[in-house]
């Protein structure tokens, strides 16, 4: 590996994380307020529209750098869109329908919170007794967190399914982005135009409702630029240059900052009980990260 390759992963592992965890988190109460003025499908469709509408138009002003589409292999496109499919469609799908059957908002953080112990014990070739300890900690970081912050009273059996069936489309969504090798704008571009198409059947035969105001749009403009385009994007760059166990433990703390938003945004206390469950994750991902492989 030459220097500039070097200095360019190490750029990737300090700034990506910090923007793709920044835009994420901020993603879900964007998505809360955009869902006050619209259903599910409506916000997924037009969330996917704008995302496709920009990346279009950076695919095509970056005309002299591009691969196009037909010189990709079968293989290639294969995983391109199995990948897009989990992350893009069947996550996202899942997930709204989860919180659509009324399942408390902790219950669904917490199921969802089990993916970065799951990738690590399905990708990597071998999980140290230390860094199962390290998982188990912020697990239960986390769990301590979402029960000093969100109720947990609400639960059924559908909304469960939904959630489980969530948590493996992350999961193995993840780790097949971490075997795409093509650029990562020509990557989500192959992955929206499909997720766009999908969603576009369902509006057809659902109908689409949009309550057109400020909140309304500035929250879709986050969701479909920001975080389908520019959070996306982040995350195949992390996947590149770093293994897909490391990575997936970042989701660790995206809750927690989506929690530390709320309460500044909507007024709302963090208790004690939530502050302790942050630093134990924080600490004991900070060992995970920065420990050096063995």
């Amino acid at each position: 590996m030459n220097f500039h390759t070097q200095s360019k992963q190490d750029i990737v592992n300090l700034a990506a994380p910090i923007g793709f965890l920044a835009i994420w988190s901020g993603g879900a109460i964007f998505a809360k307020v955009g869902l006050q003025y619209t259903d599910s499908w409506s916000f997924l469709f037009l969330r996917s529209a704008i995302a496709l509408s920009l990346l279009l138009a950076i695919y095509l002003k970056s005309a002299h750098k591009k691969i196009a589409i037909t010189e990709l292999k079968k293989d290639q496109l294969k995983g391109i869109i199995f990948s897009g499919l989990l992350l893009q469609v069947f996550y996202l799908t899942f997930y709204f329908s989860a919180i659509n059957t009324g399942l408390s908002l902790g219950i669904i953080i917490l199921v969802l919170g089990m993916q970065p112990i799951i990738t690590s014990l399905l990708s990597a070739n071998t999980v140290s007794v230390k860094n199962l300890i390290l998982l188990a900690i912020c697990f239960s970081g986390l769990v301590l967190s979402t029960l000093g912050y969100h109720s947990v009273d609400k639960i059924n059996a559908l909304g469960m399914i939904l959630s489980t069936l969530a948590l493996l489309s992350i999961t193995f969504g993840a780790i097949a982005q971490a075997n795409v090798k093509t650029p990562p704008i020509l990557t989500l571009l192959i992955q929206t135009i499909f997720s766009f198409l999908i969603f576009s059947a369902v509006i057809v035969y659902k109908g689409l409702s949009f309550e057109v105001n400020a909140s309304s749009l500035l929250s879709l403009v986050w969701m479909g630029a920001v975080v389908s385009v520019g959070a996306y994007l982040l995350l195949m760059l992390m996947l590149k240059y770093s293994s897909a166990d490391k990575v997936s433990t970042l989701f660790f703390l995206l809750p927690l900052l989506t929690m530390i938003l709320e309460s500044l945004v909507f007024d709302s206390t963090l208790s004690a009980l939530t502050i302790f469950g942050a630093i134990l994750v924080c600490v004991s991902l900070f060992i995970y990260q920065t420990q050096k492989p063995s």
